[in-house]
């Protein structure tokens, strides 16, 4: 029988268990090494936590219930055994066995719950032992189960899927479909939507857009099922001359397209509030979008567009002979000076901040957009600010209940001054103990005592820009221990 392993449950060691780092619910751009990784991957998004959140809970509360099965196989080069269908729910027991190496956006939680759960209990979960990966492959697309604790991929997790199978399989449709049980109708739109995607890429394309626009636009998170209801729409098939044959995409004057298809992808990626583009405007609002867009000329068509012949991509039959006269290169962007007591936002768009705490999030984020120009604001944001983290880390470190007991009151009633006196004698390492020791003093200008006046006070001292971005470059190394702070590369 040629799913024999399917009806054999293997008891596996948790511990011993390889996550696949070529899961599609993965960024594909990132390493995937540490646990770490993988769960601050699988959780990046608000919902993705909140699922994540409820498996655990779940898990503590009943117990690992193996009603979906969890498929692995051996690599027979390192004799390691991989996660093929699972990785999400297996995830969630490493960590509740292990919680020091969760992420610190979710370390506190996990914390929380591992401590309710008898590890033991958890030691090792039931497998079926798959021959080989390609044995496996037929059920990794049984994805979409409505089951509460197995989690579906997403449109875009299933598009990088087929996408993968389409090069591991050399473009075999047939191959494919046999695999994923899709019609050929289906694998094929995938497809083309994938290459739509891609033409980003092209210059003419990524000439319009910022660096932040095109790493959003080429991000494996790009929102591509807006692109899918867009260009499976008749009317905007016509009025943009593009076709479709099987796999391939056809374009009546590609030049034109490329430039009304970069305005596309700015308005999507920036959530243009003037032209809003989603798969509810695609449906409502169409005419209006495509006014709103450039016109594809449809008319004034250089002979070396009109041909298919010769085309040096197979994937799209139209690229002209010759080579295009591009667009000018767009100016280069200006440099970030990091550390400009004189720029006019207290926070650069190069940082992101990864956390489960909806208020450090969108104040973080606020704090990028507020000119400095409203210096009471901003000032007295930092001082709520750096309360939230020295918060959060008290509770991912687990320290409510040591620090409550060495000041003998509720860690709510211990004030942030003792909170940082605390973690300045007992966790902090070097460099972010230096800076709570002298945000501690009060001779010091940069000290608890001027956050504490933005609040409490009357004074109109400090309230400069130089002084509040100086403000916030000291305390940086400190919130960076305290929270999980990203520099874009």
């Amino acid at each position: 029988m040629k799913y024999e392993w399917l009806n054999k449950k293997t008891p596996r060691s948790v511990d011993q268990l390889r996550l696949w780092s070529e899961n599609p619910r993965l960024n594909p751009e990132e390493k995937h090494i540490l646990l770490s990784d993988f769960a601050e991957d699988m959780t990046f998004e608000e919902s993705d936590r909140k699922d994540f959140f409820k498996l655990l809970k779940s898990i503590v509360d009943d117990g690992f219930i193996p009603a979906d099965p969890v498929v692995v196989w051996k690599n027979e080069e390192n004799e390691k055994f991989y996660v093929a269908e699972g990785n999400r729910r297996i995830l969630a027991l490493k960590l509740l066995r292990e919680p020091n190496k969760a992420p610190k956006s979710i370390r506190g939680m996990v914390r929380v719950l591992s401590s309710k759960i008898n590890k033991e209990s958890i030691e090792k979960v039931l497998v079926n032992v798959a021959p080989s990966f390609e044995d496996a492959e037929w059920y990794i697309n049984q994805r979409n189960s409505n089951s509460s604790l197995q989690k579906s991929w997403s449109r875009v997790q299933q598009q990088r899927w087929i996408s993968e199978l389409y090069e591991k399989y050399d473009g075999d449709i047939e191959k494919i479909t046999s695999i994923t049980k899709m019609t050929q109708g289906e694998l094929e739109n995938f497809i083309r939507i994938l290459k739509i995607k891609d033409l980003v890429k092209l210059e003419e394309v990524r000439h319009q857009l910022s660096d932040s626009e095109y790493n959003d636009a080429t991000s494996y998170r790009f929102p591509i099922t807006i692109l899918e209801r867009f260009f499976s729409n008749k009317d905007v098939k016509e009025r943009w001359g593009i076709d479709y044959d099987g796999i391939n995409i056809k374009f009546v004057n590609k030049l034109s397209f490329l430039n009304a298809y970069g305005k596309l992808i700015k308005d999507i990626v920036t959530k243009n509030p003037e032209n809003a583009i989603d798969t509810r405007t695609i449906t409502t609002n169409l005419d209006n979008i495509l006014n709103k867009l450039p016109k594809v000329d449809l008319e004034n068509i250089d002979d070396a567009q009109e041909t298919n012949e010769g085309s040096k991509n197979p994937d799209i039959e139209d690229q002209p002979e010759e080579t295009p006269v591009t667009a000018p290169a767009p100016a280069p962007a200006p440099l970030v000076v990091k550390n400009d007591p004189n720029r006019s936002r207290l926070v650069l768009n190069i940082y992101t901040i990864n956390t489960d705490s909806y208020r450090i999030v969108g104040l973080f984020n606020e704090l990028k957009e507020i000119p400095l120009k409203y210096s009471n604001c901003i000032a007295s944001s930092i001082r709520v600010f750096l309360d939230l983290c020295v918060l959060k880390y008290i509770q991912t470190e687990n320290l409510e209940t040591a620090i409550s007991t060495h000041y003998r009151k509720s860690i709510k009633d211990v004030s942030l001054k003792n909170r940082l006196e605390y973690l300045k004698t007992n966790n902090l390492p070097d460099k972010p103990k230096k800076i709570a020791e002298k945000l501690l003093q009060t001779s010091n200008q940069y000290s608890l005592d001027v956050l504490n006046g933005y609040i409490h006070g009357q004074d109109s001292h400090y309230l400069g820009r130089g002084f509040l971005n100086g403000f916030w470059d000291f305390l940086f190394p400190l919130l960076e221990k305290l929270v999980e702070i990203n520099e874009e590369n």
